[in-house]
């Protein structure tokens, strides 16, 4: 699930087995008064997810743009990192993060090569012009580093 405002906290309520929130949307759900209180600071990011999940959400993919891509299950938390890129457009580079996510979640692929997945889709779009969507062969997913937050059970109850 991938929205915003009152249709996505209304979502949310429900306990979806996904959601993918850019860091604005994040703080905007947890409470957060301030959105920039998040950046930089994926420990920031990973703990309000994990209130979310406490809450019913099987995952959280939170996407922040140049500073990465944060997953939090009941397992733990990873944070993606990408090499520098100069964007092109960042239009829909959320929504192909949530794609490559799905792709390799599908494919069985463990938490943190979802989320690996995921940064290099939303990458690839962010170095692509207008929307357009990467296709899985313009993505690198072996240049991302994915760093574990917390260990699991830790910080997600």
């Amino acid at each position: 699930m991938d929205s915003s405002g009152a249709p996505f906290a209304a979502a949310v309520s429900a306990g979806p087995n996904l959601i993918k929130p850019n860091g604005e949307e994040l703080a905007e759900l947890t409470g957060i008064p301030d959105p920039a209180a998040l950046e930089g600071n994926p420990a920031m990011v990973a703990a309000a997810s994990a209130r979310l999940i406490a809450g019913g959400v099987g995952a959280v993919l939170a996407t922040l743009g140049a500073q990465g891509a944060v997953l939090t299950t009941k397992d733990g938390s990873w944070l993606a990192h990408t090499p520098p890129m100069i964007a092109v457009s960042t239009v829909g580079a959320g929504d192909s993060s949530l794609a490559g996510f799905l792709l390799r979640d599908l494919a069985g692929g463990s938490a943190p090569d979802a989320l690996r997945q995921a940064a290099a889709h939303g990458a690839a779009a962010a170095s692509l012009p207008g929307s357009t969507v990467p296709a899985l062969n313009q993505t690198k997913p072996s240049d991302v580093t994915v760093t574990q937050l917390t260990h699991p059970k830790e910080d997600v109850q």
